[in-house]
């Protein structure tokens, strides 16, 4: 009876290490697919797409991008008035590269709000644990005032989860456009190819007097109609940090408020730096002059150029 027992538990603990092996060797078929399916996925992430030039002609841009872009457009009703945005986004690698447009929006505040949702909406790769979470990280932080093809626009940093990169927003009579393209910092690849190729693609009638490189020192010049500045304050250069804390209190309000530097403009003294809003026809400069006489009593309007 007891030399029985002894062959059971004997061939129950063979049974039962059959068992455990054959488990561990199923685990390891499955862990070395697994592996060689992240190894695949990696592979083709890295496949470098050829760059090339994209320019809807539905649109008023040109910019070089990896491979064919996606392209998604949406409609809003803001204010009883129609928005349009669209997208045009391509990824390679960790980077991804996005021209978006907003068609119907009045104040650049607005436009850069919305068309940065829309940005983030769509750009997945970068805000991958964003979406897990269900909220949106992303910061953009304003760095300068810049100019392409003799229009005004600002440069921002974009800072999200494990992401960083630039966000660029030009507006163009009625139409804003926003320049983006972000990266992981750990596997960086350069964003300026992409940044640097935009342009606009406009008409003859439709383009500025000329075109601008403010790092040459050239100063902007801007669209007939768009010349006109309400200054609120101007400073010193060595002012420039108090202006740019009044700037974000303003904005704060719901002010479009930005500051600029007043040897890049022709009609304007040099040698300061001024908190102003536009530039907007003279006719808008005008309607707005009012509400904004009320926080800044000092203000004027003023021809840029």
């Amino acid at each position: 009876m007891k030399s029985t027992r002894t062959t059971s538990l004997r061939s129950l603990s063979w049974l039962l290490l059959i068992s455990l092996l054959a488990a561990a060797a199923q685990a390891q078929v499955k862990e070395s697919s697994r592996s060689r399916e992240t190894a695949k996925k990696i592979s083709l992430a890295k496949i470098s797409l050829a760059w090339t030039r994209v320019a809807p002609e539905t649109e008023k841009f040109a910019v070089m991008m990896p491979g064919d872009p996606t392209i998604q457009k949406e409609g809003l009703i803001i204010g009883g008035q129609q928005v349009w945005l669209s997208y045009y986004g391509s990824i390679q690698g960790d980077s991804d590269y996005a021209v978006l447009t907003g068609l119907g929006l009045k104040d650049t505040s607005v436009a850069q709000m919305l068309m940065l949702d829309f940005y983030c909406r769509l750009n997945a790769a970068a805000l991958q644990k964003q979406s897990v979470e269900r909220v949106n990280t992303t910061k953009a932080t304003y760095q300068r005032d810049i100019y392409l093809n003799g229009y005004v626009g600002r440069q921002f940093s974009l800072e999200a989860y494990d992401r960083i990169g630039e966000w660029r927003i030009y507006r163009v009579g009625e139409t804003f456009y926003a320049v983006a393209a972000s990266t992981s910092p750990k596997n960086a690849l350069p964003l300026k190819r992409f940044l640097d190729s935009f342009t606009f693609s406009l008409s003859p009638a439709k383009a500025p007097l000329s075109d601008v490189d403010t790092s040459k020192g050239v100063r902007p010049s801007a669209p007939s109609a768009f010349r006109w500045l309400i200054i609120l304050q101007t400073f010193a250069k060595s002012e420039r940090p108090r202006a740019i804390e009044r700037m974000g209190l303003l904005r704060s309000r719901g002010y479009d408020t930005h500051v600029i530097d007043t040897d890049s403009y022709p009609n304007l003294r040099p040698g300061f730096v001024a908190l102003t809003v536009g530039p907007y026809s003279k006719r808008a400069a005008a309607e707005l002059f009012g509400k904004l006489r009320l926080v800044a009593p000092q203000s004027y309007i003023k021809s840029g150029w």
